[in-house]
């Protein structure tokens, strides 16, 4: 029996209890619950014994999950996935995109093998097969095979189903998240350089400003820490820490990320000026993240 023919994809709930079932949040969005269990029931139907475990990350991990957030996930394979394996799942996909709801059309994670999940060679190279915010085709990225993200799972993971998500690996080697953040900043800098004066791209739209800067804001808070915080609690701790002139420009970051969904933002520039001044923010965070240490 397919898992077409198993569930009706409306928006009601299975009454599904996930092993993590009092940290998935009610609100915003009260039929985000309905969404994970179909979700859940639909590839663990598809995968069977193929599956360890399913897993949300990102935002409802970390905390502060909102009206704009992904729902992003991560599935845990026995062994790694083939393409032909991939197309029930991308079918999946369609299936709960097709729900006119918020939480159905913003899932965005990976598969990823255990073998791969556990091998800290592949981190930040190898290729899952990955579904963006929103979209209903996968394609292979290194998005969520980085370190920061195997210390979200380890340390905040919500775990669906499956092995609990402590089991799956040892501690994340702390010295090898932090020169990762520190090379992902540095990266973004010389990507926001590279389209702040060019025709309207991710960087300079109204999505991309204000990303920029809550994200420099997580990572430094990271690079402080050595933990992996939510953009909102990134963004508190840098408005005490930084100097003062920037903590305008981080309220105006917040208030455009809560202003306006995603496809209205990224067709958006930004305003030069604004722009500028974001690009001294990122800058001002490197030369910062080189003194800061967990």
């Amino acid at each position: 029996m397919s898992s077409s023919d198993r569930w009706d994809y409306g928006v009601n709930s299975l009454h599904m209890k996930f092993i993590d079932d009092s940290r998935v949040p009610h609100q915003p969005y009260p039929e985000l619950r309905a969404v994970l269990e179909r979700f859940v029931a639909d590839v663990s139907i598809e995968l069977k014994d193929n599956l360890v475990g399913i897993y949300l990350i990102g935002s409802l991990a970390t905390g502060d999950f909102d009206l704009d957030s992904d729902v992003d996930y991560l599935v845990v394979t026995q062994r790694e996935l083939t393409e032909a394996e991939m197309q029930p799942l991308q079918e999946i996909q369609i299936r709960i995109h097709s729900l006119d709801i918020y939480p159905a059309q913003h899932l965005e994670g990976s598969y990823i093998s255990l073998a791969d999940l556990n091998d800290g060679s592949t981190v930040g190279e190898k290729k899952l097969f990955y579904f963006v915010n929103g979209s209903t085709d996968y394609e292979r990225s290194t998005h969520d095979n980085q370190w920061h993200v195997r210390w979200i799972l380890r340390e905040r993971g919500i775990t669906l189903v499956g092995s609990l998500a402590q089991a799956l690996l040892e501690p994340v080697p702390q010295e090898k998240m932090l020169a990762e953040i520190k090379a992902a900043l540095i990266l973004m800098k010389e990507l926001f350089e590279v389209e702040i004066d060019r025709p309207i791209s991710f960087w300079n739209s109204r999505f991309g400003q204000p990303y920029a800067i809550l994200t420099t804001c997580r990572m430094l808070h990271s690079l402080q820490t050595g933990t992996v915080q939510s953009k909102k609690a990134g963004a508190a701790w840098a408005k005490e820490f930084v100097d003062p002139k920037w903590v305008s420009l981080i309220d105006q970051a917040w208030a455009e990320r809560e202003g306006v969904r995603f496809m209205v933002k990224i067709g958006q520039r930004a305003a030069p000026a604004l722009l500028d001044k974001t690009l001294e923010f990122i800058q001002y965070g490197v030369s910062l993240s080189g003194r800061l240490s967990a």
